[in-house]
């Protein structure tokens, strides 16, 4: 029995191993080009745990399989360091520093036929949330009604708002909006922005996107909640939604292509938010951070998950910043507002 379990453990290990350096190449092949090679590290998550666990199983053993995985941990710490923060402790922030927030709130509409009244109960207790955890200077906003942020900006004290006029992404500030506009995205279920922020006497440019969603998550609760593990349909689910998550994919590392170039030709400092629907170990992040800071990665502290929906572990949404800011706090507070949890950094400059 000790033979077959340790001989388990060494299969375990090997595919593990394999299946890491597939993750940690993820985000240097464009999906475009290998669409597969992004679900390794998508799966980086459980492959951090099943490392930790195989790593304190052969070292209770004082076998040098542990080395392997520690090796494994210590050659991907970069992407180690962008899924759990490691910023312990309060960083203090002037008086005049940004709270900008970023939150997929479409889980809020799926009762989007209520009553005029019982949307204005839903409006003031997210505001009154907001109002909880600090009221923010600058609120980017994913999957949102048009009716919805523009009750809310007033209720939390923030006088402009950019939209483009329907329901998707919106941006609300405390400070006046010059200019902006819809990202040039060829092809897109969602809304993407850009707004210049005058601020004092700087202006910043901030990009509200909401990346090509994979669609999946009906699909998703379904498999995981109803679907028996060796039912033929179970598995054809499972290749319908791998097939979704594929193209999806494709279609974000286009998106990323774009949006990076127009973040290096931006005139201003820029603030990145939004929802990617890509986590750090991946192609679009990858691109999507060259010479910016990640907020969570340079303040975060504990694990990063942003989604809140049927499959754990996913951090997806992100504040990232150019270089001249500082960061001096990022968190993600755990809430039931939406299938998405809120972002909260403080920059500054």
């Amino acid at each position: 029995m000790q033979y077959l379990l340790k001989y388990a453990l060494r299969w375990a290990s090997g595919a593990v191993i394999v299946c890491t350096f597939l993750a940690y190449l993820s985000p240097f092949v464009s999906p475009a080009v290998f669409r597969w090679l992004a679900f390794f590290g998508t799966a980086f998550p459980w492959l951090l745990l099943a490392h930790i666990g195989l790593l304190t199983a052969w070292g209770i053993r004082l076998h040098r399989y542990a080395l392997y995985h520690l090796g494994m941990l210590i050659l991907g710490w970069q992407h180690v360091a962008t899924f759990v923060g490691l910023n312990p402790g309060r960083h203090d922030a002037p008086a005049e520093a940004l709270i900008v927030a970023t939150h997929n709130a479409g889980g809020i509409f799926r009762g989007i036929h209520y009553e005029p009244e019982v949307w204005d109960g839903i409006i003031a207790n997210y505001a009154r949330f907001w109002k909880e955890q600090g009221t923010p200077s600058i609120l980017c906003l994913q999957e949102t009604g048009y009716k919805f942020f523009k009750k809310l900006g007033p209720r939390m004290g923030m006088p402009y708002t950019f939209d483009l006029g329907r329901a998707g992404t919106a941006i609300l500030s405390q400070y006046p909006v010059l200019r902006g506009g819809p990202l040039p995205f060829e092809e897109e279920d969602n809304t993407s922005m850009w707004a210049d922020l005058q601020i004092g006497s700087r202006v910043v440019r901030v990009y509200n996107v909401h990346l090509q969603s994979n669609r999946v998550t009906y699909d998703t609760q379904r498999i995981v909640k109803e679907a028996p593990i060796d039912s033929k349909d179970t598995w054809k689910g499972v290749g319908k939604v791998l097939r979704k998550v594929g193209g999806a994919t494709a279609v974000r590392a286009h998106q990323a292509k774009i949006l990076r170039d127009l973040v290096a030709a931006s005139p201003y400092p820029v603030i990145l938010c939004g929802d990617f629907n890509d986590t750090p170990t991946s192609y679009v992040y990858s691109q999507l951070s060259k010479g910016l800071k990640d907020s969570f990665r340079d303040r975060g502290f504990g694990v990063g998950t942003t989604f809140a929906g049927a499959i754990p572990f996913l951090r997806i949404d992100y504040i990232l910043c150019d270089p001249t800011f500082n960061v001096y706090r990022c968190r993600v507070p755990r809430n039931d507002l939406s299938d998405h949890y809120p972002v909260i950094a403080v920059l500054g400059f």
